[in-house]
């Protein structure tokens, strides 16, 4: 979205005939200490002479305004002073080494247009001119001209420094204006950038000394944790440590803990050989945990799961974080990224990118000392982060979500490291039976073409449908390039009728080679148990995401199909998927348990709406779809006739078409949709859907309500909020948006909801072992015996109030087994 990096690997047309235009000079103003440099002139600007004009000249002046700058007290101009063909520089500037003009010189590092040379080589006499304090680099080109350096991704919002004269000019780039106008939600990141760029100007911001303990003797590692526990004990507030580890494959290559924003010690286990001896490193893993076990010692971390799976595994601590810079960040803007750069370039007070110093986790480092230190920013860094992080979810008024979002670290990692025991002879057997489907299906494919087909060759497959047989190319909607993927294949399917039947057999096979690959053939940990990591900061909706564990095992447990070879609506040739569940199952003496919310996302827009007769249908458990289906068609009969099995029965097969429609109809217009939409996706007209939908509404005017207050906080609140304390801000432009944020809501209370019950489960109920979250549902085990004691008290834990006016209780039921969860 942004202008093409020189250095960024994609095709690239170089305008070797460029002929400039009108030349566009800066404007000086001799007496400001800031010069803003940009890229290169537009169409604009050509017209009018100065640079930065039009649309993006004024998101620059409104955004320098919005922290307290004016573009008027400041010098601006460009890399390159003439418009570029298509106003994109990067045909001017290329990092090939062959076919270039003879006369593009090279200059810091990339081969250039004439005219670029002669650019760059005019704003180093601009600074030479008017020695601003700050220089403001706008998009890549302006950083490369500055600094020498690529990559406005990596590298905004840094301190960085010209090599003209580094003491008296600090550089901050960001985001081109222009980037920022195609994606929107780039503009707040801009905005802190210049902020940065502001406090800058305001005093000095000083570079961090930092004072790190590298290389240290056992007895010097165990002497500074001694000292950390001494803290703890003496001091009344709680002793805050940073602590984080570099690994080699997947071995613990040093542990660094930091107790301030600039010192820390690097304890180095294992590079090319062992640091410490067996009985030095044991008693440095019994001091370790000694200080993960102190009351008083809080630990922050970043994507702290992955480490506290390390220590688990090699120390034999079991330790999450208090606080996880990255679920703290998902707790505050769900929208943002969340790596340890980009938090540092927006909390900390002094910014230099630096997680380049460490590419290859693969091999042991070249440089150790580098390695080590590397180690140790990292640590000073996250510890900065937390407390900038500490002071925003006060200020924000977002503790509840904060806090919590934190708490869940503990029984998540509970359930990572616990794992899953799996059925091997049944696993075994699942795979033995989708390879012969597979194979079955190969060789039809084979015997239609009379080739040998590798359906997972793009080329071989674009030939046989666009050459061999002379099927119009179809192209991939985002990439817009001839594709022979799966929506690609439908398309034609439905445009060769005979070659439908040959296609559904690729498609087959695509399917089930994933069911191998995926689940079937995950790897098993060392003790044979399934296993992943969660990442609680994985959605926009707190709901986890699921993936291999931090050694590579296991896989996304929370898509884990449950098949179709059980669904009695399955049709006769509709491909047969396994029950993957079934190879998960219970420890010798446990029960399984598969406990799930009814209908959970329906109870929050009921709740919402305050909607009193769709809480009647749901609490009285009459048919749903036929009730809406009454609203949306207006049929002729009462919610009291819906109470007798007998005309409930009947009124399905009267009104079955009306019903089945209600189902997409009144769920898509919940969630936002509008006449046109559930037009095309109902199959009617769109009169007949705007009719429905004015039937709906009048039938349940909260809903609409509903509509109309999400609408209102989006465009003059920019951020919508939950009943359990989530909030999700919208940085993008919220046109077309309405949607997306009506969803967000149930969805999001019910990812909540799941999870309070989950902590409250592994708080108060020590004798449930919960396996798995599953979006919204739990898997766990019990001892069998206690089954029966156990079953109303998991029940009663996963009650929670949702503070509706009229609160809302989630109703849910749990389903056991002996044999798999499959079987639940």
């Amino acid at each position: 979205m942004e202008r093409r990096s020189p250095s960024m690997a994609k095709p690239q047309v170089l305008d070797t005939h460029f002929k400039p235009g009108k030349k566009i000079n800066a404007q000086i103003n001799h007496t400001s200490p800031i010069l803003i440099v940009g890229e290169a002139p537009g169409g604009v600007e050509e017209t009018l002479g100065y640079p930065f004009a039009g649309p993006s000249g004024d998101l620059l002046e409104k955004a320098l305004r919005e922290v307290g700058l004016s573009r008027s007290l400041c010098s601006v101009t460009n890399v390159v002073k003439y418009r570029p063909k298509g106003n994109d520089v990067t045909t001017l500037i290329t990092d090939r080494k062959k076919d270039v003009p003879e006369d593009w010189p090279e200059v810091l590092g990339l081969r250039v247009h004439p005219i670029v040379a002669e650019g760059v080589q005019e704003l180093r006499q601009e600074i030479d001119i008017l020695q601003p304090k700050l220089i403001i680099a706008l998009g890549n080109t302006a950083l490369w001209a500055l600094t020498g350096m690529t990559g406005i991704m990596k590298w905004r919002g840094s301190m960085l420094s010209t090599d003209m004269n580094p003491e008296a000019h600090t550089v901050i780039p960001t985001y081109h204006p222009s980037a920022v106008l195609r994606q929107w939600s780039w503009r707040n990141i801009m905005v802190q950038d210049l902020r940065r760029a502001k406090d800058l100007i305001d005093g000095p911001v000083e570079k961090p000394e930092y004072k790190f303990q590298l290389f240290p003797k056992a007895r010097e590692a165990i002497e500074r944790m001694d000292w950390l526990i001494d803290r703890a004990n003496k001091e009344l507030d709680p002793v805050w440590l940073s602590i984080d580890i570099e690994t080699i494959r997947h071995h613990l290559a040093c542990t660094g803990i930091a107790w301030s924003s600039t010192e820390a010690i690097c304890i180095p286990i294992f590079t090319r050989s062992n640091y410490y001896d067996i009985e030095e490193e044991l008693a440095i893993i019994m001091k370790f945990r000694e200080l993960c076990k102190h009351p008083n010692i809080k630990i922050i971390g970043q994507n702290y799961l992955y480490d506290a799976q390390y220590f688990a595994k090699f120390w034999g601590v079991f330790r999450p974080a208090d606080h996880d810079t990255m679920i703290s960040n998902h707790s505050l803007f769900v929208e943002l990224p969340k790596a340890l750069d980009f938090l540092a370039s927006m909390y900390c007070e002094h910014y230099i990118y630096w997680k380049d110093d460490l590419k290859d986790y693969k091999s042991a480092p070249t440089d150790d000392r580098k390695f080590f230190h590397y180690n140790c920013e990292d640590c000073c860094r996250t510890y900065e982060v937390a407390m900038r992080q500490m002071d925003a979810k006060r200020s924000m008024n977002l503790e509840q979500i904060h806090d919590f979002q934190q708490s869940m670290s503990r029984p998540v990692l509970r359930a990572m490291l616990r794992g899953v025991r799996v059925n091997k002879a049944h696993r075994k057997a699942s795979d033995q039976r989708i390879d012969q489907e597979i194979i079955t299906r190969q060789e039809y494919v084979n015997f239609v073409f009379g080739q040998e087909i590798n359906i997972r060759s793009p080329k071989q497959m674009q030939q046989l449908f666009f050459e061999d047989f002379g099927v119009l190319p179809t192209k991939n909607r985002k990439t817009g390039n001839v594709s022979v993927d799966d929506e690609s294949l439908d398309k034609i399917a439905r445009r060769e009728i005979l070659l439908s039947p040959v296609i559904r057999r690729i498609r087959e096979m695509r399917s089930l080679g994933i069911f191998l690959s995926t689940f079937l053939r995950a790897p098993l940990d060392t003790d044979e148990r399934m296993r992943c990591s969660y990442n609680i900061a994985g959605t926009d909706t707190y709901r986890l995401s699921s993936s291999s564990n931090a050694f590579g095992s296991g896989t996304n447990l929370q898509n884990f199909s449950k098949g179709n070879e059980d669904d009695p609506d399955r049709g006769v040739d509709e491909l047969m998927l396994p029950n993957l569940r079934r190879d998960l199952i219970p420890d010798p003496g446990y029960i399984m348990f598969d406990m799930d919310l009814d209908r959970a996302d329906l109870q929050v827009v009921v709740a919402e709406a305050d909607d009193e007769e769709l809480r009647i249908v749901m609490t009285e458990g009459l048919d749903i779809h036929l009730a809406n289906a009454r609203a949306v068609f207006r049929l002729p009969f009462s919610l009291d006739d819906l109470r007798d099995p007998v005309f409930e029965k009947k009124a399905k097969k009267q009104f079955g078409k009306q019903r089945q429609l209600a189902k997409s109809f009144c769920h898509g217009t919940n969630y936002g949709g509008g006449a046109r939409t559930m037009a095309i996706t109902c199959g009617i007209t769109v009169a007949e859907s705007e009719a429905a939908q004015r039937a709906w509404f009048d039938a349940h005017p909260g809903i609409h309500d509903w509509h109309r207050r999400v609408e209102y906080a989006l465009k003059h609140l920019g951020f919508i909020e939950n009943k359990l304390g989530g909030r999700r801000y919208f940085f993008d432009r919220t046109d077309g948006l309405l949607p997306e944020a009506l969803a967000w809501i149930p969805q999001s209370t019910v990812a909540l909801y799941i999870n309070y019950a989950w902590r409250n489960i592994d708080r108060n109920l020590p004798e449930v072992q919960i396996l798995l979250q599953t979006h919204d549902s739990l898997t766990g085990q019990v001892p069998i015996h206690r089954k029966e004691e156990l079953e109303p008290l998991i029940l009663e834990q996963s009650r929670i109030i949702i503070p509706y006016p009229k609160e809302l209780v989630i109703p849910a039921s749990a389903g056991w087994s002996l044999q798999s969860w499959g079987d639940c």
